[in-house]
């Protein structure tokens, strides 16, 4: 396997550890350098269509898990420039609970996709 793709993977892998539901157990602070400024760039970049289908070229991820994290990178900026890209609705609002659950869910279809 290539360099480039495992780097991707790497990437790919680490942008979802930014979001989930643990960071509602975090500081204001830490929930707002993960979402809006890690997960954020990661999330243009590494769950971008392009970046998911060369992963599921190499075999890294399926068909599911693709579907899954184009579906995360749009809902996620889909909020961006809302009254809703602010912290305090990261931790109560029912669209953002869906991103991080979703995120949760993409990072356990991944583990037992990898496990295989």
């Amino acid at each position: 396997m290539a360099l480039e793709i495992c780097k991707l993977l790497e990437l790919f892998i680490d942008t979802l550890n930014k979001c989930g539901v643990y960071l509602l157990e975090m500081e204001d602070t830490c929930i707002g350098y993960n979402i809006f400024e890690e997960f954020d760039i990661g999330a243009i970049s590494f769950l971008h269509d392009n970046t998911l289908k060369k992963l599921k070229g190499a075999n890294l991820i399926n068909d599911n898990i693709a579907k899954m994290s184009s579906e995360l990178r749009s809902n996620f900026l889909a909020l961006q420039d809302t009254d809703l890209w602010n912290v305090d609705s990261v931790k109560h609002a029912t669209e953002w609970r869906n991103i991080l659950e979703l995120s949760d869910i993409i990072k356990l279809q991944l583990e037992l996709y990898n496990s295989k």
